[in-house]
C-alpha cells in the first residue's frame, strides 16, 4: 500500500470514529437549512446566454453550512445525504400537520448534527486532500443511517488468507488508449458513417425503477438540439428541450426555463444519442484498468472535461462497444454520479446503436426502450425553441 492510500485509510477511519462519537442520527443536510461553514464552496459561473446563478441562501431560508452553493445544486445535494445514509426527509425536515414541509425550521435534532457532519467533511477534504471530495458522506455511512466501526465477525476466510496469496503471473499486456477508442469507432461503424446520420425520431417508452413504462419519443438533431415527451397519467405530456446553450420544460401545471443541473442532464441524454460520444481527436485521456460490467470484460478509460466533469467510459474488451458512461459532477460534500449503460445494439444505416439506454441517478432510475428509431428524417427546427 502507498503512503497516499495508507494515508485515506487512516482519514477515513478516523472519521468513522467521529461520526460514531458524535452521531444522533444524522441525515441530509436541509433544503433551506445548514450549519455554520468555514469554507464556502462558490457560484459556479452562469453559461453563456443565461443569467448568473443565484447562490442558495438568497433562495432558500437559514442556509448556514452550504452559503455559496449555486442553486441548481441544493437538490443533487439532497439527493446525495439521501442515498449516502439510505434516509428521506423527513429524518431531518419536519412538517405542519397538514402535510407541508418546513424546510427552515431546526426543530429535529438530526440536522444540527447534519449541519457538524457537513462541516467536519469540507474541512476534512481542505485540510487533506486539497479540497478534493475524496471523503464524502457515503465514504462511511455506505447507505446506512448510522456508520459501522467494528468489523463484524467472524472474518472471513478469504480476507485472512489474502496476504498469503501467491503472486500473480505476469500480467497481461493492456491496450493503450489510442488503441480502445479505434476499435470503438470501428465496432461503431467508421465516423464517416456515424456522420451521415443528422437527424433521428424516435420512439419506444421509458421504464421506470418500479416497471412502469410511459410513451416515449425523442426528436435528436445533434448533440446541442434534442426534444424529449414522455407521457405520464399524472402529467400528461412532460416536454423537455434542449435549444443550443439554453433549456426548457412543459407539463400540465407550468412551463419553464431549465435550471443549470437539469440542463446539464439534458445535454448528458443527447451525448448519449451520439454515434460516437468521443471527439477525433480526443481529449487527454487515461486508461484506467478493466471491470466486469454484467458479463462483459470492460476495459476503462477516463477524462476530466472542460467544466471539471470527471467522465469513465467502459468498452467491451471483446466487440469494443460502448457499455457504460460513469459522471462524477463535485459538490461541496462529495461526488454527484450519474450512470448510463448502454445495450441492445442493432444496426441502422451501417451504425450499431443501442435500443436500450439506462440512466441512474441518486435520485431515480430509468430506461430508454427504442422501438422505432428513424434516421435523417426532416425535423423542424421551431420544435426545439421554447413556447412563447
Amino acid at each position: 500500500m502507498d503512503r497516499y492510500a495508507f494515508k485515506r485509510g487512516v482519514l477515513v477511519f478516523g472519521l468513522m470514529l467521529v461520526l460514531a462519537a458524535v452521531l444522533s442520527g444524522w441525515v441530509g443536510e436541509s433544503a433551506s437549512a445548514d450549519g455554520q461553514a468555514s469554507q464556502q464552496p462558490p457560484a459556479q459561473p452562469a453559461a453563456s446566454g443565461q443569467a448568473e446563478e443565484k447562490p442558495v441562501e438568497q433562495t432558500h431560508k437559514n442556509i448556514q453550512a452550504l452559503k455559496g452553493l449555486p442553486d441548481s445544486q441544493l437538490i443533487p445535494v439532497m439527493q446525495l445525504f439521501s442515498a449516502a445514509l439510505g434516509v428521506r426527509c423527513d429524518a431531518c425536515h419536519v412538517r405542519t400537520p397538514d402535510g407541508k414541509w418546513e424546510f427552515d425550521k431546526d426543530d429535529k435534532k438530526t440536522k444540527q448534527t447534519a449541519r457538524k457532519m457537513i462541516q467536519m467533511t469540507i474541512e476534512i477534504n481542505k485540510a487533506n486532500f486539497e479540497g478534493r471530495d475524496e471523503v464524502s458522506c457515503f465514504a462511511c455511512h455506505r447507505g446506512s443511517e448510522r456508520p459501522v466501526t467494528v468489523p463484524p465477525l467472524p472474518i472471513p476466510v478469504e480476507a485472512r488468507a489474502e496476504g498469503s496469496r501467491p503472486p500473480q503471473q505476469q500480467q497481461q499486456q493492456m491496450p493503450t488508449p489510442q488503441q480502445i477508442l479505434a476499435k470503438y469507432v470501428e465496432a461503431v461503424g467508421g465516423r464517416e458513417a456515424a456522420q451521415k446520420i443528422k437527424s433521428r425520431v424516435i420512439k419506444g417508452s421509458y421504464v421506470a425503477a418500479d416497471g412502469t413504462a410511459f410513451p416515449m419519443e425523442l426528436t435528436y438533431q445533434g448533440p446541442d438540439r434534442l426534444r424529449s415527451v414522455v407521457t405520464t397519467k399524472q402529467q400528461g405530456e412532460v416536454v423537455q428541450a434542449l435549444d443550443g446553450a439554453t433549456g426548457w420544460t412543459k407539463n400540465d401545471r407550468e412551463t419553464r426555463p431549465l435550471n443549470p443541473y437539469e440542463l446539464d442532464r439534458l445535454k448528458m441524454l443527447a451525448l448519449s444519442l451520439e454515434p460516437i460520444q468521443i471527439k477525433d481527436p480526443p481529449p487527454r485521456i487515461l486508461y484506467a484498468g478493466k471491470e466486469k460490467i454484467g458479463e462483459h470484460e470492460a476495459h476503462r478509460l477516463r477524462m476530466t472535461t472542460p467544466d471539471k466533469k470527471r467522465i469513465v467510459f467502459y468498452f467491451d474488451a471483446q466487440s469494443g462497444l460502448l457499455l457504460r458512461r460513469l459522471i462524477l459532477r463535485d459538490t461541496v460534500v462529495g461526488a454527484d454520479p450519474e450512470m448510463v449503460d448502454y445495450d441492445d445494439y442493432r444496426d441502422v444505416d451501417g451504425v450499431k446503436l443501442p435500443f436500450s439506454i439506462k440512466a441512474s441517478y441518486t435520485s431515480t432510475t430509468g430506461a430508454r426502450k427504442i422501438a422505432e428509431l428513424k434516421t435523417n428524417v426532416a425535423v423542424d427546427s421551431g420544435s426545439f425553441a421554447a413556447p412563447k
